[in-house]
């Protein structure tokens, strides 16, 4: 039977985004790649339920709701790949609720705002800057569901224990993507479970600036 990996894309992603990891790992797996804010988003909960034990693999917020199902349904997973991920790792109170705020504000620029200048102040933001970011289109998303994702899924909502897990962990991040990286340190500092991989020249957005190193990350995981 093949393995079957069940990946989550980031926030303002797609599926798709995933493509490029698939092409490259060498394992014949069975990939479930659902699409989270379009029109007809998939049903995550069917996504997450049917067949038996898969690998988990998820990016940004992706990442942080596949920490969330780990700690929900540990016995469902063979272990995770974690990209660029915040397991909700804030120094005092007062950094939480800043975060908090500030995603309640773009949740309404999300409803409100014209496409393509809030994809311009989306872009220029510090943990996002690096290479040309991926073309995302008005009508591939909706922009309830973002908005909802920004004001129910906020990091500063979450605050998942890494050492509470016990399935195998490989974390990554970018070199160029320093909030990550250092928080990626901090966490190995820690002793949290898991590998720890910083990829060299890349920024936040592995799925589009590093995808072979993602797909090898994947497949010494799965070995």
């Amino acid at each position: 039977m093949k393995p079957r990996v069940v990946a989550l894309h980031g926030f303002l992603g797609c599926g798709a985004d995933w493509d490029a990891v698939r092409t490259a790992t060498s394992h014949d797996a069975e990939w479930i790649c659902p699409n989270l804010f379009s029109p007809s988003s998939d049903d995550l909960n069917v996504e997450r339920n049917q067949g038996g034990k898969a690998w988990l693999a998820g990016y940004s917020l992706g990442g942080r709701l596949a920490l969330r199902w780990l700690v929900e349904e540990p016995e469902r997973w063979h272990g995770a790949l974690l990209l660029s991920v915040n397991p909700g790792n804030f120094q005092s109170d007062a950094e939480r609720q800043s975060r908090r705020i500030a995603d309640a504000a773009w949740a309404q620029a999300f409803q409100n705002d014209e496409w393509s200048s809030l994809m311009r102040r989306w872009n220029t933001q510090g943990v996002l800057l690096g290479k040309k970011p991926p073309q995302r289109y008005e009508a591939d998303f909706d922009r309830h569901k973002l908005a909802a994702a920004l004001e129910h899924f906020s990091v500063a909502d979450q605050s998942t224990d890494p050492s509470q897990l016990t399935l195998p962990l490989l974390w990554m991040c970018g070199e160029r993507d320093q909030k990550f990286s250092s928080l990626l340190n901090s966490l190995r500092v820690a002793n949290f479970p898991g590998g720890f991989q910083i990829v060299p020249d890349a920024g936040h957005r592995l799925l589009h600036e590093a995808p072979h190193a993602v797909a090898e990350a994947l497949d010494l995981l799965m070995a």
